[in-house]
């Protein structure tokens, strides 16, 4: 319960944000090389992302993400019966435009587990990207946390609308 007591607060944070001033939708995949403990049981990693942002300050955009991230578990682990790990993501995202085409930014927030077994954890996915008006191309480090962690290096695209 505690769980999904934070994951909503984090939306309402990114909700209620701003909301009278426009946003922007955000739909993107991404895909990753596992880093870590997760490098020795699975080869890489793909997912989708959805987000609106609000436009807070000339520079600065917050608002609500969530996705689907599945990390595809190494063949010989597989023939022993192991099967992909999948997380679903609910967070707060933050990008700050350093420059009109280069930004930071930062996810936060909790992920819950979907298969592969283990308990969800803190998501966190600080990224560095470029930009333009229509599509952005970003690099991050995404991670779960929860008594030891999964995290990976990714590269993603996100279209916007």
């Amino acid at each position: 319960m505690k769980k999904l007591i934070f994951a909503a607060a984090l939306l309402l944070i990114g909700v209620g944000a701003n909301a009278q001033t426009p946003g922007q939708f955000k739909a993107g995949v991404n895909i990753g090389l596992p880093v870590g403990d997760a490098a020795d049981v699975a080869s890489f990693t793909a997912g989708a992302d959805l987000a609106y942002l609000w436009n807070i300050s000339e520079n600065f955009q917050l608002g609500p993400t969530a996705g689907f991230q599945n990390y595809f578990i190494k063949s010989e682990l597989k023939d022993l019966g192991a099967e992909n790990v999948n997380f679903v993501p609910v967070a707060a995202s933050g990008q700050y435009s350093i420059v009109p085409n280069f930004f930071i930014g930062a996810d936060l927030g909790y992920a819950f587990v979907t298969s592969g077994g283990g308990d969800g954890g803190f998501y966190y996915m600080p990224k560095l990207g470029y930009q333009q008006p229509s599509y952005e191309v970003y690099g991050g480090y995404r991670g779960v946390s929860n008594d030891g962690s999964i995290s990976a290096i990714n590269l993603g695209v996100n279209f916007k609308f």
